[in-house]
């Protein structure tokens, strides 16, 4: 009986980590994508911000880049430092 409970033990073990890894994999595709669109869909759509507000394409793609450096910042301490949520109790 105990080998059964351990073949058990270490077959959940290899599920829980191999849905670990789908789960990650995911992620990491849906990022990627993700950050392929708005990186695509920039030069395709500055045209048309630059008509509709009236702003030159260099302030639009400045603002791009301003709040990516803002983002990246942010997320430094630890994912959510400043905001309290990573230093929980």
């Amino acid at each position: 009986m105990t080998r059964d409970a351990t073949t058990l033990a270490d077959a959940e073990r290899v599920v829980s980590r191999g849905g670990r890894r789908v789960a990650l994999a995911t992620l990491c595709a849906t990022q990627i994508t993700s950050w392929g669109v708005l990186f695509y869909a920039f030069p395709v759509l500055a045209g048309d911000i630059t008509a509709a507000t009236g702003w030159p394409a260099a302030a639009i793609t400045g603002a791009l880049s301003a709040s990516q450096l803002v983002a990246a910042l942010v997320g430094i301490p630890g994912g959510g430092g400043w905001t309290g949520t990573a230093r929980a109790g």
